[in-house]
C-alpha cells in the first residue's frame, strides 16, 4: 500500500517532468510513458522511501524512460509511436536498479562529505 503522501509526491513528479519536457524538448509521449513505468517500479518497490526520495527517483526514472525511448527510436530510425511508448515504459521501469544505485552512492558520498 503507498503512503498516503503518494499522490502528493506524484503530482509534484509530474509537474517536474512536464517542465523538463519544455525545457528539453523532450517527446511528451516518451516522458508520460517513462513515468507510468517509474510509478509502477515504485509501487512495487518493498522498501519504504521518504517523500524526496521517491520525487528524485520518480523524476530520474523518469528522464532515463524517457531518453532510452528516444534512444531506441534514433537507433531504428523509426517514427513508431508503439515502440516509443512500449519502450519508454519498460525503460522507466527498468531503471529502478539504475536509479536506487545511484541514490545510494549519492547518499554515500554526500555522508563521506559530512565526515571530512
Amino acid at each position: 500500500m503507498p503512503e498516503p503522501t503518494t499522490a502528493g509526491v506524484h503530482a509534484f513528479a509530474l509537474a517536474l517532468s512536464a517542465l523538463t519536457m519544455s525545457l528539453l524538448g523532450v517527446d511528451y509521449y516518451s516522458l508520460v510513458w517513462g513515468m507510468v513505468g517509474a510509478q509502477f517500479a515504485l509501487f512495487q518497490n518493498d522498501v519504504p522511501m521518504g517523500r524526496v526520495r521517491s520525487v528524485i527517483y520518480i523524476a530520474l526514472s523518469t528522464l532515463i524512460g524517457a531518453a532510452v525511448g528516444t534512444g531506441i527510436l534514433s537507433i531504428f530510425s523509426s517514427e513508431s509511436r508503439a515502440l516509443l511508448i512500449l519502450v519508454s515504459l519498460v525503460g522507466g521501469f527498468g531503471a529502478q536498479k539504475i536509479v536506487t544505485e545511484l541514490l545510494n552512492a549519492g547518499l554515500a558520498r554526500i555522508g563521506k562529505m559530512r565526515g571530512q
